[in-house]
């Protein structure tokens, strides 16, 4: 989908299902819950004003400085505070949202002591990216299709 077909109420919706499933037996942190009434509260139906806010963190093609390959907001979830609601790029001006876990640098040795609390995290935060993927296609949301 076209960025410009994508409205800020799709991505208000977006933050929803994602902020359901990810806090969904936990309060929100306090820095979650002022980005989310940002998102929230934006009067702007053009999503370019959202997405030029300093809250959201950009990925710049490696082609074309000018071009943003991806868009993320920092929403975290109940065990961890890094995952990321995402816009992304896929080919040409093609956007669709995506859950970044974010949570690669755990590549922990097998022998480390922490290695079953890393590769478990890393678990839930699968489950539960897949969990709100699916989420956003049943609301219809543009997202990632999977192969």
């Amino acid at each position: 989908m076209k960025l410009d077909q994508i409205t800020t109420g799709m991505m208000r919706k977006a933050v929803d299902v994602y902020i359901a499933a990810a806090y969904e037996r936990s309060p929100l942190p306090v820095t979650v819950k002022s980005r989310v009434a940002f998102l929230s509260e934006h009067t702007s139906e053009d999503l370019r004003d959202v997405l030029s806010h300093d809250l959201i963190e950009r990925a710049v093609s490696e082609e074309d400085a000018e071009v943003v390959d991806c868009y993320a907001i920092r929403l975290g979830n109940e065990r961890y505070p890094h995952m990321k609601l995402a816009l992304c790029r896929q080919e040409g001006d093609d956007y669709r949202l995506v859950v970044l876990p974010h949570d690669r640098h755990f590549e922990v040795e097998s022998t480390n002591p922490d290695a079953p609390r890393a590769e478990a995290l890393k678990g839930y935060n699968r489950r539960l990216k897949e969990e709100i993927e699916a989420r956003w296609c049943q609301a219809d949301l543009p997202t990632i299709e999977e192969p």
